[in-house]
């Protein structure tokens, strides 16, 4: 019972921080390091709170987190994602399952070229220097707290 209690803790943790990432890159389009360093600590104690063995648990949450930050790596590096944007994807791989991360990063890519159509243009419309800088943090961070809430497949008909 106490495992679970704090298991749900730290998930409204999470679902917190993922708001305040919300909040900060609408309003400043950065993501604190502070706080990519809090939630970075909360998935290990995440892990032991929910009884995932270090092998081949924790060992795949590592890996998964690995290769979801090498994948936004080249997307940074094409100027697709920020930096924030990296960390951010790299942390919900490191506190989700495979199925979870893969939902939650395709729900947030949708809801991405869904705002990036009402509110950006293509580079046939506009060139990239006057193209509006989209916040690619929100719609990840949303996605993850309803995929982590158990919300994302009885939204996913409606999206």
């Amino acid at each position: 019972m106490q495992s679970e209690i704090s298991t749900y803790v730290l998930l409204a943790g999470l679902a917190i921080a993922l708001l305040w990432v919300i909040v900060t890159d609408l309003k400043s389009r950065t993501i604190s390091n502070r706080l990519t360093m809090a939630v970075a600590l909360g998935a290990p104690v995440f892990w032991l709170s929910t009884g995932l063995p270090l092998w081949p648990g924790v060992a795949l949450q590592i890996g998964l987190a690995a290769i979801v930050f090498a994948v936004c790596c080249i997307l940074f590096a094409i100027r697709q994602m920020g930096g924030g944007d990296v960390k951010l994807a790299m942390l919900v791989g490191a506190w989700t399952d495979v199925p979870l991360l893969l939902q939650g990063l395709l729900c947030g890519a949708r809801w991405n070229g869904i705002i990036w159509a009402v509110f950006g243009c293509g580079d046939a419309v506009c060139p990239m220097q006057t193209a509006p800088r989209i916040p690619v943090a929100v719609p990840l961070a949303a996605a993850t707290i309803l995929t982590t809430a158990d919300l994302l497949p009885s939204l996913l008909p409606i999206l």
